[in-house]
């Protein structure tokens, strides 16, 4: 049970959180107070139809043929909250990606080496036997 909340400034989404749902609904939810007022249950960002829903905010695509939809702030931070609900083990192996032996590990890789499911599980099951 969770949220995905975001804040729009200037028409463009930033600030990609992914947020505890407790029992009462919605208290983990940062709000207003914080600028986050918009929200979606994290079920919404799953699968083939929350892959398409997020590259939405990206392009409209040629369906629309509306030019220069981008309506994402930073895309560094889109593409963290894609990988985290899209790429298996991105998520539990993130915490770890700053660790000095997946650092070393990973220091020759090409772009996308380091974010296939492959190298992701590896990457948290290492991180995981080290801390035993």
């Amino acid at each position: 049970m969770a949220l995905v909340v975001w804040r729009r400034e200037d028409q463009k989404l930033k600030g990609f959180l992914i947020v505890h749902k407790s029992v009462d609904g919605r208290s983990c939810d940062p709000g207003d107070q914080a600028g986050y007022r918009e929200s979606s249950e994290l079920s919404t960002f799953l699968g083939e139809a929350g892959a398409a829903y997020l590259l939405s905010w990206l392009s409209m695509g040629p369906v629309r043929g509306v030019p220069d939809t981008n309506r994402v702030a930073d895309l560094d931070e889109f593409v963290d909250l894609f990988r985290r609900v899209q790429l298996p083990w991105y998520e539990q192996a993130r915490p770890h990606f700053q660790d000095e032996e997946t650092q070393h590990w990973l220091s020759d890789a090409n772009e996308y080496y380091p974010y296939i499911p492959e190298t992701l599980e590896r990457t948290a099951k290492r991180a995981w036997v080290a801390r035993r």
